[in-house]
């Protein structure tokens, strides 16, 4: 995925219609590294809440940290450059996509996503380089 092609997802993802939600859930030993660098990124101490951040037993079968966004689309507008990153998201959720990849999702971080059921826009939008700000708007309008 290019610059152009990430900005254009993150421009998607941002649109309050696809009611944006990002997880993380790990075991135990993958805490300190994690809050470490998520706190390095946004600015914000994460705090577990079983909502939005799990911390499973530590006899959960988990390797590591594990990033979900969570999003509602039509599964025929998607941007080419996530399609086949999509996978059918939980059950008696509202949303019915979701993405696992944890390096794309790290970057969606780095410009502005936080851990919880909506993202801002204006912390997003405000982040991305303006060469890129057509591309996150063609996207941000994707319906």
């Amino acid at each position: 995925m290019d610059d152009h092609e990430f900005f254009e997802v993150l421009g998607y993802l941002t649109n309050p219609n696809k009611q944006c939600k990002l997880d993380a859930e790990m075991h135990p030993n993958a805490r300190d590294g994690f809050e470490s660098r998520y706190t390095r990124l946004t600015g914000i101490v994460p705090q577990p809440d079983n909502r939005n951040y799990y911390i499973w037993s530590e006899d959960a079968n988990k390797w590591g940290v594990e990033l979900r966004v969570y999003f509602c689309a039509n599964s025929n507008n998607i941007p080419l450059a996530i399609r086949g990153m999509v996978v059918t998201s939980r059950p008696g959720t509202i949303y019915n996509q979701r993405i696992n990849n944890n390096d794309l999702i790290w970057r969606f971080i780095d410009y502005g996503f936080l851990l919880g059921d909506t993202q801002v826009e204006d912390r997003i939008r405000n982040r991305v380089p303006d060469q890129f700000l057509d591309d996150f708007n063609s996207g941000y309008q994707i319906a």
